[in-house]
């Protein structure tokens, strides 16, 4: 039986590294806290203190707690890293706003990610991820599976339904990246965001007097009829755009990499196409790509597992950890896509804060993985496994490359 809480010595930061031996399992040493307590305090990358939940259950309770808030700006809050807290985290959308603020922006947005809108998508995500495989044959082997694929295809969507120009994709993908990256200085961060805003800002006021069916001109009717502001618009238009393509694009890069990995699922998988939406789930919850924890701080004393979280204490809550708890999943390690209850993963958070997009990124990815396969059935890596380069840097787990042969 596990105690309730251990405290970890100070100099312990997260999140520690992986281990490259084992690159699709979390970190040892956070699995090795996660072990002894579904509760620490550890320190966070800047050195103050926060508390590290783990368990399954334990981090959908305190995803719930209306006691615990997303707004960077109170204090404690655990920012992700110094060019988070320059940049994103001080944009004011769903991802910092707490109910019943949050409610207002989601409600603006709820009918471009219902599930009838999103099985309406499909026929035009299809041609998209068909065209793409067209112009990654046309090249011939060998290929960037991540530069040729995985990047392209949720750009795409994300470009058609808020009415971007695809053309402008690689401008809009180089700000993003250094929004996102841990490895960005907070000037870089800046400059990239402010880049990201005005370019949006001028697409918003297009939309406002030439609307088309697109998210951003439902966001235009919404600043013109006042009920949202100039810079609420920009900066959830911004925050949709980054969130609709760097996540997915790294899951179909690492999920197809780890299904190569695991040869005899990949081929349960190919028999029949009728696994591939579980097959998607139990990859959501084997990857968890989003590995540095979903980021609260509480705004009130909430008594947890003996242990008394004060108002103001950071909560790094582990999503990633959560989803290899064994009392939920067992054999959690394991790659298994006839798991039973696969879709009951976290990976895409808990309680109101739940990704609004998470139905369009789940079809996306089946429809990936029922085609690809399909289409290109040789397809191999052309390059040693232990060749492949892992990137930690930002919130979202991520390869270099891909390099891959048919």
């Amino acid at each position: 039986m596990k105690d309730d809480v251990i405290t970890v010595e100070k100099s312990q930061l997260f999140p520690p590294p992986r281990d490259r031996r084992c690159p699709f399992d979390p970190p040892p040493q956070a699995v090795e806290w996660s072990t002894e307590s579904w509760i620490k305090e550890v320190s966070n990358w800047d050195g103050r203190p926060a508390w590290f939940i783990t368990g399954y259950e334990e981090c959908r309770a305190l995803l719930a707690d209306e006691r615990t808030s997303v707004d960077p700006r109170n204090p404690g809050y655990p920012e992700k890293s110094a060019a988070f807290a320059a940049g994103i985290g001080q944009d004011r959308n769903l991802r910092t706003l707490d109910p019943p603020e949050h409610g207002v922006q989601k409600r603006v947005l709820v009918r471009d990610f219902t599930a009838k809108r999103v099985e309406e998508l499909r026929p035009s995500i299809q041609q998209k991820i068909d065209s793409v495989i067209d112009q990654l044959l046309a090249k011939g082997p060998p290929a960037d599976f991540h530069e040729g694929f995985s990047l392209p295809v949720p750009t795409l969507v994300i470009c058609e339904l808020l009415g971007v120009p695809h053309s402008d994709s690689p401008f809009f993908s180089d700000r993003s990246s250094k929004m996102i990256s841990c490895l960005s200085s907070p000037s870089e961060v800046i400059a990239a965001g402010r880049d990201l805003y005005d370019y949006l800002e001028q697409l918003v006021e297009k939309k406002r007097n030439d609307q088309s069916n697109d998210l951003l001109s439902r966001l235009a009717v919404e600043l013109n009829e006042g009920r949202l502001t100039r810079k609420d618009t920009v900066e959830l238009a911004r925050f949709i755009l980054i969130a609709g393509h760097e996540t997915t694009a790294n899951m179909i890069s690492l999920s197809t990499l780890a299904l190569l990995r695991h040869p005899d699922q990949l081929e349960l998988m190919k028999s029949d196409s009728a696994l591939v939406p579980n097959a998607v789930d139990e990859l959501l919850r084997y990857l968890s790509i989003s590995h540095s924890g979903r980021r609260r701080v509480a705004t009130q004393d909430i008594e947890f597992k003996g242990v008394t979280i004060k108002a103001g204490d950071g909560l790094i809550i582990a999503n990633h950890i959560a989803d290899r708890d064994e009392r939920v999943f067992p054999n959690a390690g394991r790659l298994d896509i006839l798991r039973p209850n696969a879709r009951a993963n976290i990976a895409f958070g808990y309680g109101v804060h739940q990704c609004l997009g998470q139905l369009l990124s789940r079809v996306e990815l089946q429809i990936v993985h029922r085609t690809i396969w399909n289409r290109i059935p040789t397809l191999a890596l052309a390059v040693p496994f232990e060749r492949i380069v892992f990137r930690e840097d930002g919130p979202v787990y991520a390869l270099d490359a891909l390099p891959v042969t048919w």
